[in-house]
């Protein structure tokens, strides 16, 4: 009974995390500029953002019951909604910040 607890609430926390990146992964893809990704020499911005888009709805509805309907994000469609947002983050993001042009000429810094 504890393992199926805890193995419902491993479940839960990745379906969680999925819908969180799609959502996160969305917003970010939509504040740069259409430009920017051809520049980068990605697929088009609009392609990104319906990509992205699905794999929010998907990571929604994927919700496991105590919140959703859903079976988790650890089916067929849950697996390619992770992948879309790891894609995403992990070499379209970094190639559009590289690509994205300076405001205002100087460096303020950062982190």
């Amino acid at each position: 009974m504890i393992l199926g607890w805890a193995q419902g609430l491993v479940v839960l926390v990745l379906s969680v995390a999925a819908l969180a990146g799609a959502v996160w992964g969305l917003i970010d893809a939509a504040r740069f500029a259409a430009p920017t990704y051809v520049a980068a020499g990605k697929q088009t911005k609009a392609l990104w953002l319906v990509l992205l888009g699905v794999a929010a709805v998907v990571a929604f509805a994927s919700l496991p019951y105590p919140v959703g309907r859903g079976g988790g994000i650890l089916g067929f469609l849950g697996i390619a909604t992770i992948a879309v947002v790891a894609v995403y983050f992990a070499s379209v993001r970094p190639a559009l910040q590289q690509a994205q042009p300076r405001r205002g000429g100087r460096d303020l810094g950062g982190w």
